[in-house]
């Protein structure tokens, strides 16, 4: 070590004289001194997929079905309280009577809008859904015109 140099200083300086005396000697490798690969495995996979080259998948899968289709879904039915629209059938439900008042009619109203909504069933049954809101509004707005008289 020279005075006034670290270790790492002269270490340095030592290996770039060593590169200088001997300069690296680049090694070309022919594919013939390569003994791991033989020409059969560069030949299937060179023109096959390499994913499947050289993989007997009928031996290991050959024993498994086909897989199926899953069977189609039935369609949905309607509801059975979905087909009274009419204004007769909503009333039964609403069961409006005289004793009624405005806040007995307005929870009415509310409690059939939560099992009645359209937006509450499936697309195709929304029309039927939409009357039997449209007649149950109906009905109890006319039973608080009724009350406010």
């Amino acid at each position: 070590m020279l005075f006034g140099q670290s270790v790492f200083q002269s270490v340095v300086e030592r290996l770039e004289r060593e590169v200088e005396d001997n300069p690296p000697v680049e090694e070309t490798a022919s594919a013939a001194s390569i003994k791991s690969f033989s020409a059969s495995l560069v030949f299937d996979t060179a023109t096959q997929d390499p994913a499947t080259s050289n993989l007997p998948l009928d031996s290991y899968l050959g024993f498994l079905e086909e897989p199926s289709l899953p069977p189609a879904p039935e369609p949905e039915q309607m509801p059975a309280y979905l087909e009274k629209t009419s204004l007769s059938d909503v009333s039964d439900e609403l069961a409006i009577g005289e004793k009624d008042t405005v806040d007995s009619l307005s929870e009415k109203r509310r409690s059939f809008a939560r099992l009645n909504h359209p937006d509450a069933v499936s697309a195709q049954f929304r029309d039927n859904a939409n009357r039997r809101m449209t007649a149950a509004n109906l009905l109890i707005d006319q039973a608080i015109r009724f009350l406010e008289r």
